[in-house]
């Protein structure tokens, strides 16, 4: 029975918006539909298809479920040899092969040609091959050996970045009768992170690395599960084609992108092989920021006239080379967990590992987090481990590879004693940390005092952990007021501190060292720390560097927000109860208020006027910085902003305009693309920092979103 016109032209129009709502998702980033509306307008496409299956094409979005499971993967012969690419492991390396390149193409008679190039990540994933004849997605494959790959048409079919159809279609256009899309399809970084949480749960062995994880989930028999796993893909050339031409490589990934692929948006064209030079340099410093993994960055010759002129040698084209990083993880094993205590008394385990390298350095140990991280992710002494480590970030531990147990690795469990001064330890309910509850804890008075005299803090020169320890033990400081009553005459019965000389009769005598005179000439210059720097010093709890000015810009003296109620310092933006309950629980202690009191006599800074907000292109914006800059510290990144009149608050919300991520963001990274909130680089964060009040150039945004104007 002929389908009714009013039902397809419903058919239509569901299906149309089921495609543009998923490309909004999984291609753009940009969602304009919440899941519920959108999962309502896929079951009634569904339910039309039911009625009227002769509606339902192989290309209907639909059909990206996951189908019956396959016996064995038949094997595809490429239509054109999927090559691999040659390395260049330093800028030398890079330059030669440009000189090469000019070489040879000065011998062809192309050498007065611009010669341009293409850079674009190197993505870690599966290479694969996606075949399209006349505008429908027909046959996808792995790489194989370059030559001949395996069918994986099924599982591709899950993949929502994959399109069943090439856009063209849809516009009435005419679509190349044949084209081949190369491609890598990845595993986000926290996709794969959960991932490895649950197999370790199930007990089911844990993926070494995403790479492995997007291969696995790829090669899969069951196409089910490739569709239960949030695999992605970023589509990097064409292959073969038949039915259309084009200039060059930029052209083609300008052409796939408006065909639906998911094209990288901070592919770039350069003129010369130093702008190439500086766009690694740049990748190099955001990797750690990424969503996903990258191992280098892919540089080719724009030009196809150009590409052909230079040919291949062996498995390798001549015109195309991947600039490589320090791989950023590894396996070894863990030997030991053990716990450091901080300066408020958290309990905070790490991992004792056989020494790897890992992104260039020898890693030894590795943060774990809390125990509840060590848990959820199984975590044993004796396992074999994945190690991360990207930019400067501490190295964590990722997980273990459970299919490497022996059976004699047992389960951790944390403490139930303080490793520094024995007390029993408690954990609040509700709160994952585990602490010690006794001030007098040792170890949390050396954290106390290391942080106190921190770069960001008081910035007190020649006092870093060996030298607050030894102070520490020769019962010179019990707390930060301790330091102010330092002298010449104390610091002398110190060996740290102190020097041989000769006395007035020849003898030996100990007099003061240069570090002694260093320390307390930077102690003396301390004091003239406003009073945000001091009142972030004394380490209340959740009070950063960003809250402790927020908090003096409502409040210029320890005066008033002594004064202050909870309620009060609560509605201080960025604050909120739980930090106002610290402020409050801090200022009430009585030997915490011994300590101010000295404080105060050695005449630190408890008065500030309020700053006037500077004028300047950021005015009116509000900034959150989350994870490690390489140019600057937090700190200086925030005089930075408030200097050009911007805002930098601790938490994200709809209210901020954009989120500044440096290695390794952690959860407010995660919150910003919730809430829609513009993610910027370290290279588009110098950008803004110049005064201009333009936008950052397009393309560098870490999530391909929109951002706000800068006015």
């Amino acid at each position: 029975m002929a389908v009714p016109d009013e039902v397809r032209r419903r058919y239509d129009e569901l299906r149309r918006s089921v495609e543009h709502h998923a490309y909004q998702y999984y291609v753009l980033d940009q969602p304009e539909i919440d899941d519920a509306e959108y999962d309502a307008l896929f079951r009634e496409l569904q339910a039309l298809e039911e009625a009227h299956p002769e509606l339902r094409t192989p290309d209907s979005p639909t059909q990206r479920v996951g189908g019956e499971p396959l016996k064995e993967f038949a094997q595809v012969r490429h239509l054109q040899p999927m090559l691999s690419l040659a390395n260049a492991r330093n800028i030398d390396e890079l330059l030669a092969w440009d000189r090469r390149n000019r070489r040879l193409l000065e011998a062809d008679g192309l050498g007065d040609v611009p010669l341009r190039y293409v850079t674009e990540p190197k993505i870690d994933g599966l290479a694969i091959s996606l075949v399209y004849r006349d505008g429908v997605f027909d046959v996808g494959a792995t790489r194989g050996n370059g030559r001949v790959g395996e069918d994986v048409t099924a599982n591709l079919r899950t993949v929502h970045a994959v399109p069943l159809r090439l856009r063209a279609r849809d516009r009435g256009q005419p679509a190349p009768s044949v084209v081949e899309v190369r491609g890598e399809v990845y595993l986000p970084l926290a996709g794969f992170e959960r991932l490895n949480e649950q197999r370790a749960h199930e007990g089911l062995p844990t993926f070494a690395n995403p790479r492995n994880a997007a291969a696995g989930s790829i090669r899969q028999l069951d196409p089910a599960v490739a569709a239960s796993r949030p695999l992605s893909i970023w589509v990097y050339g064409i292959g073969y084609s038949e039915g259309f031409a084009l200039d060059g490589h930029w052209a083609a990934l300008m052409w796939l992108r408006e065909q639906g692929f998911k094209v990288n948006p901070d592919v770039e064209r350069h003129a010369d092989i130093e702008a190439v030079i500086q766009a690694c340099k740049r990748w190099g410093e955001r990797r750690a920021a990424l969503d996903f993994d990258i191992d280098g960055v892919v540089i080719k010759v724009d030009s196809f006239r150009m590409q052909d002129a230079l040919g291949a040698v062996a498995h390798d084209p001549r015109w195309a080379i991947a600039f490589k990083f320090a791989p950023t993880t590894a396996t070894t094993k863990l030997h030991a967990i053990e716990v450091n205590v901080g300066r408020t008394g958290v309990l905070t385990p790490f991992a004792v590992l056989e020494p790897v390298e890992v992104g260039g350095v020898t890693v030894k140990l590795a943060t774990l987090h809390n125990e509840d991280d060590i848990h959820r992710k199984d975590i044993r002494p004796g396992d074999t481990v994945i190690i991360q480590r990207a930019g400067d970030v501490i190295p964590q531990v990722v997980g273990p590879l459970t299919q490497e147990r022996t059976g004699a690795e047992r389960v951790w469990t944390m403490p139930e004693r303080c490793p520094s001064c024995g007390a029993r330890v408690v954990r609040e309910q509700g709160e994952v940390a585990v602490r010690c509850p006794n001030r007098s804890c040792p170890a949390q008075i050396v954290e106390s005092i290391k942080h106190f005299v921190s770069k960001d803090a008081m910035d007190v020169d020649g006092l870093g952990e060996e030298a607050v320890t030894a102070l520490h033990e020769a019962g010179l400081i019990a707390n930060v007021a301790d330091l102010y009553d330092l002298s010449r005459s104390k610091l002398v019965d110190v060996p740290l501190f102190s020097r041989k000389a000769k006395g007035p009769n020849g003898e030996d005598i100990l007099v003061p060292g240069k570090i002694a005179e260093y320390v307390l000439t930077s102690l003396e210059a301390s004091k003239r720390q406003p009073f945000a720097r001091v009142l972030y010093a004394l380490g209340i709890r959740h009070v950063g560097s960003v809250t402790a000015q927020a908090l003096v810009e409502h409040f210029p003296s320890i005066d008033a927000l002594e004064a202050a109620t909870a309620d009060e310092i609560a509605r201080v933006p960025g604050v909120g109860t739980v930090v106002a309950e610290a402020v409050k629980d801090y200022l009430a202690d009585e030997r915490n208020q011994e300590t101010l009191a000295k404080l105060r006599i050695h005449g630190l800074r408890f008065v500030e006027e309020a700053p006037q907000r500077a004028e300047g292109p950021l005015r009116g914006k509000t900034f959150v910085i989350t994870g490690t800059l390489v140019s600057f510290s937090r700190a200086e990144a925030r005089q930075r902003i408030e200097g050009l009149g911007g805002k930098v608050t601790d938490s994200v919300s709809k209210s901020t305009d954009y989120l500044v991520a440096g290695a390794g963001p952690g959860s407010k990274l995660a919150k910003a693309r919730q809430v829609g909130v513009a993610v910027i680089g370290e290279d588009e964060f110098i950008e803004l920092l110049g005064g201009s009040r333009d936008e950052p150039r397009p393309g560098r945004m870490l999530d391909g979103g929109s951002r706000p104007p800068l006015g």
